[in-house]
């Protein structure tokens, strides 16, 4: 290994190579950790860090850039470790900013529960300085175009900048939720009554009495009923969806996570099942909640996923993808408590089956499900919220950039629906099976090798693994870059 010293009078190194510059595609918490992590341990590699990112913030994104107060997050404060190295960093922040006097209801026997809008306002004053000082670059364009020229990146955004760059980094997140059949092709007048639940306006013009028809029963579901509730919404609030499954509650008294499922010997989706019930089943016998068996199961989740076939992945995704979501992903305390009182008073309902069809006659939107008795039921409402959750479906085909990448054999869509194609390193696998070591995936995207990757310490762990390859990649380019005696 190749070492400088200050001291020798014939041999010194340039701080860093001329164009060292890395480009990362999409500023929410994803791109955002992984700018803030670039400039935090870069500083002798990378000239500029530049971030494509149309919003106003960097760190927010789509899950975070949010007025309302009344949509939380689903994790206690305490565990979202969203900054690498400072695993309270938040936790200590809402005490320290002031937010926690003014938001009581975030405090709960469970934990402290937060608003997102709050864990966006922490992100942003987290790149803030960054960018004031000029370390992170904010570009506020989408991307609508990448290739490659002479050994570098050429990327172009939508309002006509133009950068090169060494390294580039996708984090584009979520796409968009996965349409039903039934919604994809409606006349203008019914379209008009069917609503994104994620979009900010998706409650603007919703009559307070009418009936409501939500798509999905999962988180985002359920935020757009505490969205609701919020305003007064007097209608009855329908959740439907193929498996009736709801998130679960969390559990009190501050349980530490329990269970090991890092046995080689778990090769089968059927031997994690068993493995799975036999610990919560060892947990209750000490009085431990089936919680504290899913936290352990999450930190985890990625080496079992590793050590599993392909054909035995896509069975835990066909048969046990559901149940493993609605344990892992639990809602918050105050969902809960508005979900009890809503089922008990029957203004909120659930419905087991798929949306075969949507027509629009004098008096609303008229919905036929399809149940699993394949018996034809129709269901009057209002208005329709989609809340089916993000399409990951041939992801590459989501952004323009993506798809021209893909064309080009740089990046392929996981043929499971989950995301990129990629190494446990974030490094893209081109279609001839190659990684590139100048492309790489972070997030959501990268879950095609990790399994678990949508919360925010899973998402922070791959993203300070990533800038390490990032920067030791970049630190054996630069080696070449140097001036040799002095004459």
């Amino acid at each position: 290994m190749l070492k400088i010293r200050m001291s020798s009078p014939r041999i010194r190194s340039r701080e860093c190579a001329t164009g060292s510059r890395v480009i990362v595609i999409g500023g929410g918490y994803t791109g955002a950790t992984v700018a803030k992590l670039l400039v935090d341990r870069g500083f002798r590699h990378i000239e500029e860090v530049a971030v494509f990112e149309p919003r106003e913030h960097l760190g927010s994104g789509l899950a975070y850039d949010t007025r309302d107060a009344d949509v939380r997050l689903n994790v206690a404060a305490h565990r979202m470790r969203a900054v690498p190295g400072a695993p309270s960093a938040f936790a200590d922040w809402l005490q320290s900013s002031g937010t926690l006097s003014v938001d009581p209801a975030a405090i709960t026997p469970e934990g402290v529960f937060a608003c997102r809008r709050d864990f966006g306002r922490f992100m942003q004053q987290q790149l803030a300085p960054l960018v004031e000082a000029g370390s992170v670059r904010h570009i506020r364009e989408t991307v609508s175009a990448v290739s490659r020229l002479n050994d570098r990146w050429h990327v172009t955004g939508a309002g006509g900048t133009t950068l090169m760059a060494d390294m580039l980094v996708i984090a584009t997140g979520h796409p968009a939720a996965s349409t039903p059949r039934a919604l994809e092709k409606l006349d203008r007048r019914t379209a008009m009554m069917v609503r994104d639940a994620m979009a900010p306006d998706a409650l603007t013009g919703v009559c307070r009495n009418s009936d409501i028809l939500i798509i999905g029963s999962g988180l985002t579901a359920l935020d757009a009923l505490s969205r609701l509730k919020a305003r007064g919404h007097h209608g009855k609030i329908s959740l439907l969806s193929r498996s009736g499954l709801l998130p679960r509650p969390h559990a009190s008294d501050g349980f530490t996570p329990y269970g090991n499922f890092e046995d080689a010997t778990l090769t089968s989706a059927r031997q994690v099942l068993a493995k799975v019930r036999a610990t919560i089943s060892a947990a209750g016998a000490q009085g431990i909640p089936w919680q504290s068996v899913f936290d352990a199961l999450r930190q985890q989740t990625q080496t079992v996923w590793q050590r599993l076939p392909e054909s035995e992945r896509r069975k835990l995704l066909r048969r046990l993808r559901r149940w493993y979501d609605v344990h892992r992903y639990r809602m918050p305390p105050q969902v809960s408590a508005l979900l009890r009182q809503g089922l008990a008073t029957g203004q909120v309902e659930t419905h087991v089956g798929e949306l075969a069809a949507v027509r629009l006659d004098e008096q609303g939107l008229v919905a036929r499900i399809n149940t699993r008795d394949d018996c034809d039921t129709v269901h009057r409402c209002g208005h329709i919220l989609l809340a089916t959750g993000p399409d990951f479906r041939d992801y590459c085909a989501h952004q323009k950039f993506l798809l021209a990448l893909h064309r080009d054999g740089f990046v392929q869509s996981d043929p499971l629906g989950l995301g990129v194609v990629c190494d446990t390193a974030g490094r893209t696998i081109a279609v001839d099976g190659s990684p590139n070591s100048r492309l790489f995936v972070a997030g959501p995207p990268a879950r095609p090798a990790f399994g678990e990757l949508t919360g925010v310490p899973e998402i922070a762990a791959q993203a300070a693994n990533l800038v390490d390859v990032v920067l030791k990649t970049l630190a054996r380019r630069n080696r070449t870059f140097y001036i040799g005696r002095q004459d």
